[in-house]
């Protein structure tokens, strides 16, 4: 017999010798409620456990690829302002070549 089920009986007969034969079947039915409820909330528990493992893996991989993408993010700004400097330079040696030819064409 589920253990409140029991303390129930208990408190309200004294003892689960005094309940009445016409309540065993109603009783059967409210033990058997309490074992599926006790049941559907281990089953509840365990699912929730398993969860919350998958998601704090998912998180910690997560964290893990967007340490890898600052990464990579820092390496393409870089690279980007190499490209950005090498054109401004061109832009600075076309000029100069433009200015050089002028003044020997003069």
């Amino acid at each position: 017999m589920h253990k409140i089920l029991e303390r129930q009986i208990k408190k309200i007969f004294g003892s689960t010798d005094s309940i009445p034969k016409s309540l065993e079947a109603f009783l059967k039915l409210v033990d058997d409620a309490y074992k599926n409820a006790d049941e559907d909330r281990l089953l509840i528990e365990r699912s929730l456990e398993i969860s919350s493992k998958e998601l704090l893996e998912a998180n910690s991989k997560m964290r893990e690829e967007a340490g890898v993408l600052k990464g990579n993010i820092g390496e393409l700004e870089k690279m980007n302002q190499l490209m950005i400097d090498r054109e401004l330079k061109m832009i600075e040696l076309k000029k100069e070549i433009a200015i050089l030819k002028k003044t020997n064409i003069a």
